[in-house]
């Protein structure tokens, strides 16, 4: 098994409190998933270990997620240049 270094230095997991953005934005998908405004999802989910997961949930099997997950990434890759 490999070690993994950050290349940001030491990396310590943050601690166990929630983050009020994230959780605000889940609160806002699940009004609109009941109100059956949202009817599918894809996400990918970044833990406070750093271990990342992803799940997918409805109707998802259209170019139309598959591009709005393209325009996704495009944002965070952008996200992550202005850091750099």
């Amino acid at each position: 098994m490999a070690e993994v270094v950050s290349l940001h230095g030491t990396w310590q997991p943050p601690s166990g409190a929630p983050n009020d953005t994230v959780v605000l934005e889940l609160e806002r998908l699940l009004e609109a998933a009941r109100t059956g405004e949202i009817v599918g999802l894809a996400g990918s989910y970044m833990h406070r270990d750093r271990m990342v997961t992803y799940s997918y949930a409805g109707l998802v099997g259209g170019y139309s997620v598959i591009g709005a997950l393209a325009c996704l990434k495009d944002r965070l890759m952008q996200i992550v240049m202005t850091r750099d």
